[in-house]
């Protein structure tokens, strides 16, 4: 299983037994590497983050990447629990969490690849991984079309052509809601400001932003794009089950060195995608997603987007 790594965890009750002031001494250590956003909110690192044990006694945890990362902030950190007599636990972590973990915080979606090929082989050994992922009594509810080559971009001209002609075709199942609302519409906006900011599109260029918008439709130049289906004969609750499959997917992606983008777009013309690939009308389009190497000069892969703190989304009972 390998060497276990461990996250330090220090807790703000001294060996004596009393509770460390101030009370905002957690915060105040883990701003040592946290980050201020547009909105003034504090951005914790995930190398120095602020918890609570189930008793509600603050917490910080520090993961063993800070050593990697800055050895003088951990070796300040390590410091500041001594001086202070304060409690410490180590909690063991497998290399193989570590690793994970990094794959996930450093995905993101990107928008513009190199022309660097991608082999059939290494396709199929990701597919492979993916297939492992769970589905309802094993269903395996997956197919999947990839294309590469004049495939590809033989599917992307008819599909490009027909969003040019302002052409529309009836979406297949529901993925956007008809009308947003908070906090969801704050932070689709928020993208589409960030990502037009970032390519210099400015408010209100109508024709630019079609033009980005149909670069949905080129696999955003990847070398390999990917179309998925399911069969009709099983029910769109099964759709948890292939989000789960293109999670592992997108994953084991990241972690071979190529990066990805989850498209939906291709849902839009599902009457082109059928003619042209010959998919069968027993098969639903599910999406697509672009995957290859990302191109690191570009702008648009500089997006990072930011994510809800834990505590916003959860609710945690009975710890």
């Amino acid at each position: 299983m390998g060497k276990e790594i461990k996250n330090l965890i220090i807790v703000g009750i001294t060996k004596k037994g009393e509770t460390f002031r101030p009370s905002d001494w957690a915060e105040r250590l883990c701003s040592l590497t946290s980050l201020l956003k547009n909105d003034k909110r504090v951005k914790y690192s995930q190398l120095v983050r602020p918890g609570c044990t189930p008793a509600g006694v603050k917490t910080v945890i520090v993961s063993p990447g800070l050593y990697k990362a800055d050895p003088l902030a951990w070796k300040f950190v390590l410091d500041f629990a001594k001086d202070h007599n304060l409690q410490f636990e180590s909690i063991p972590v497998f290399p193989a969490y570590t690793a994970v973990a990094e794959t996930f915080r450093a995905r993101h979606s990107v928008r513009r690849f190199l022309p660097t090929p991608v082999s059939r082989d290494v396709i199929a050994e990701l597919l492979e991984l993916a297939s492992r992922s769970p589905s309802g009594t094993n269903a395996q509810p997956w197919k999947v079309y990839a294309l590469a080559d004049a495939a590809r971009a033989a599917l992307s001209a008819a599909l490009l052509d027909r969003f040019n002609q302002g052409a529309s075709e009836e979406r297949e199942y529901g993925y956007y809601p008809d009308q947003w609302a908070e906090p969801w519409q704050s932070r689709r906006r928020k993208l589409g400001f960030d990502l037009y900011g970032l390519i210099g599109i400015p408010k209100g260029d109508k024709p630019r932003m079609k033009e980005q918008a149909g670069r949905n439709f080129l696999f955003f130049d990847a070398p390999v794009g990917l179309i998925f289906t399911l069969d009709r004969h099983l029910t769109q609750g099964m759709l948890l089950d292939y989000g789960i499959f293109i999670g592992h997917l997108i994953i084991a992606a990241q972690a071979r060195g190529l990066a990805s983008c989850m498209q939906t777009s291709f849902t839009d013309y599902p009457d082109t995608v059928h003619r042209h690939l010959g998919i069968s009308e027993q098969e639903l389009i599910v999406g697509g997603l672009a995957l290859g190497h990302p191109d690191p000069e570009s702008p648009e892969n500089h997006l990072i987007t930011e994510r809800e703190p834990v505590e916003a989304f959860t609710v945690f009972r009975g710890f």
